[in-house]
This record gives structure tokens, C-alpha cells and sequence, in this order.
């Protein structure tokens, strides 16, 4: 059974990286969130720590820019799904014990 509190925990935490999605067991969408956030952020440091930001390099920092604010949206967006996602599973892991259970009275 997967707890409510320990997911909002690691979304209160975690969410820009997609904690709450591995701990959901969501690993392609937590991938996603963790590239998402991972690649913009030291593309950010590295071009404005070794480049003049001028011309096609400054469009790039405003390119990973845009994609770290969607990554940060992203996780607040999935604030509201979290809840649902959690009884969700935790449903299956009842019905799959029930199933077990009535599989060994028979």
C-alpha cells in the first residue's frame, strides 16, 4: 500500500525532479520529469558560466529557461492527479490480495 503522506512529502519536496511519479511506480513520466529539470538546469549554468549569451547562445538560455518553468508547471499540475493516483494503486494491490487470498481458499 502505498501512502498519501509519503507522496506528498516527496512532492513537497521532489516535484520539479518527479519523486512522487517514482514513487507511484510511473517511471516513464517520472523520467521525463527528471530530464526535464536535470538538462535544462545545467545547460543554464553552463552557458552562463562559459559563453557571451549573445546571438544563438542567449535564444538557448531562454530555450532551457522555457523548459525548466514547463517542468516546474508540470509537477504543481500533477499536485492535482496525486490523490487519485494513489487510491488507484493502492485499489489494484487490494484486489490483487484478494484474489490471492481467494485463491488459497478453493
Amino acid at each position: 500500500m502505498k501512502s498519501k503522506d509519503v507522496a506528498w512529502g516527496l512532492w513537497t519536496g521532489l516535484h520539479f525532479i518527479g519523486a512522487h511519479r517514482f514513487y507511484t511506480n510511473n517511471h516513464l513520466y517520472a523520467s521525463f520529469m527528471l530530464a526535464t529539470s536535470l538538462i535544462p538546469s545545467i545547460a543554464i549554468f553552463l552557458l552562463a558560466v562559459y559563453t557571451e549569451l549573445e546571438g544563438f547562445s542567449y535564444f538557448m538560455l531562454w530555450f532551457f529557461i522555457s523548459i525548466l518553468i514547463g517542468s516546474f508547471l508540470w509537477g504543481w499540475v500533477d499536485a492535482f492527479f496525486l490523490n487519485k493516483r494513489i487510491e488507484e494503486i493502492n485499489l489494484e494491490q487490494e484486489r490483487i490480495i484478494i484474489h490471492r487470498i481467494k485463491g488459497m481458499e478453493s
